[in-house]
């Protein structure tokens, strides 16, 4: 009962916040910012929002559950899941493997970003852009905030929780994972149809990397890593290679 409770109550919280087209986050962020017209002010308010509504809701969640552990240790109920998806778990030096590889991405990615400067094609490769992109060294500070609350938060609730609750709910951790990953897609429906689409295909290699390794330290981090680039390390490099005008 109680965590068919913590699940419909979870799970209204997101329809609140798509149904008012205002989330608790929202809320809190403008709360936070009040009159003030300082970008930094801003991010920094979206980052509270998101650390109060995703992470401070699951510790919350998971202590009342008394289920706590399950921010070490791969909760039973999705180990299963990974059994059943036939989600093999990885030995420590293919996480290496893994790690290298997407480094490689990174840089390949940064790569792209610089060429696409150079020629002006930034718009071919642009889906959204977030109002909290960092433009001076004092906004970048709070954009790695928001990049950090959104990684711990957003893995925190959609990883963790929801796929535990719904699984707990129904006895069955694949469709834990499975409305995990679908409220994690819609919760960035207001990056549109094609951020939505790539957003669904980060979030499925983040819970196959979750359920592989029981890291989630590691999807964290992967995740804030994401946000930051697209906040602050793409920003910086397409303003570093834009063509100046000349004299």
């Amino acid at each position: 009962m109680l965590a068919a409770a913590l699940l419909l109550a979870a799970l209204g919280l997101l329809a609140h916040g798509w149904s008012t087209k205002r989330s608790v986050a929202a809320r809190i962020a403008w709360a936070f910012r009040g009159s003030s017209a300082s970008r930094p002010r801003a991010t920094l308010g979206w980052a509270l929002g998101i650390a109060l509504m995703y992470g401070a809701t699951t510790l919350a969640a998971l202590a009342l559950l008394g289920r706590l552990d399950a921010l070490t240790v791969l909760p039973v109920e999705l180990r299963a899941a990974a059994t059943h998806l036939g989600v093999a778990p990885l030995r420590i030096d293919a996480v290496a493997e893994i790690a290298w590889s997407i480094g490689g991405g990174f840089v390949l990615g940064a790569i792209a970003v610089i060429v696409m400067a150079r020629r002006g094609w930034l718009r071919l490769g642009l889906m959204y852009r977030s109002p909290a992109v960092a433009t001076n060294r004092r906004e970048a500070g709070a954009a790695v905030l928001l990049a950090t609350a959104a990684g711990v938060g957003e893995e925190l609730f959609f990883r963790l929780l929801i796929p535990l609750l719904v699984a707990i709910v129904s006895g069955s951790g694949v469709a834990g994972c499975a409305v995990g990953w679908a409220t994690f897609a819609l919760a960035h429906r207001y990056q549109g149809a094609l951020g939505m689409a790539a957003v669904a295909i980060v979030g499925a290699v983040l819970a196959w990397l979750y359920l592989a390794t029981g890291l989630l330290w590691l999807v964290i981090l992967l995740h804030t890593l994401v946000d930051a680039n697209a906040l602050v390390l793409r920003p910086w490099l397409e303003k570093l290679a834009r063509p100046r005008p000349a004299q």
